[in-house]
């Protein structure tokens, strides 16, 4: 398997060399649907579409309540989801309460398995000629 990018153009406002400059983004030709998991967990195991189905709505409710509730959710092979948040300085001590929390987050880090993994993995150019993107370059 290998991951898609294409060619785009940005401007650089900050750094050593500022400017236009041209760098690969990735390419998501789309999302996979819960349906699709479901017939692909289905096709390779023996396991009925309604009782997978069932498993992923238990597994997405249960790790979004755990992380609601400030806990870790940790995955052997794909990684764990943490929960954050972003707060305000403040100058003392008592002036940290409820109200400096700007938001909650949560981040994904990827188990060292799966990191290893995504080094590996191998990167194909899409060919888009959408305004943009690849810019196309000009022979003499």
């Amino acid at each position: 398997m290998a991951i898609e990018y294409v060619r785009v153009k940005k401007t650089i406002h900050t750094g050593l060399n500022p400017g236009e400059k041209y760098l690969a983004r990735i390419f998501r030709s789309g999302d996979v649907s819960m349906d699709e998991l479901c017939t692909e967990i289905t096709q390779s195991t023996t396991v009925s579409y309604p009782d997978v189905l069932a498993c992923l709505k238990a597994l997405e409710i249960n790790v979004s309540r755990h992380i609601l509730a400030g806990r870790a959710v940790k995955f052997n092979l794909l990684g764990s989801f943490i929960p954050g948040l972003k707060a305000k300085a403040m100058e003392t001590l008592e002036e940290v309460d409820a109200s400096t929390i700007v938001k909650a987050k949560c981040r994904f880090y990827p188990s060292p398995s799966f990191m290893n993994d995504l080094a590996k993995t191998s990167f194909n150019l899409r060919d888009l000629e959408v305004k943009g993107y690849q810019p196309k370059t000009t022979t003499p």
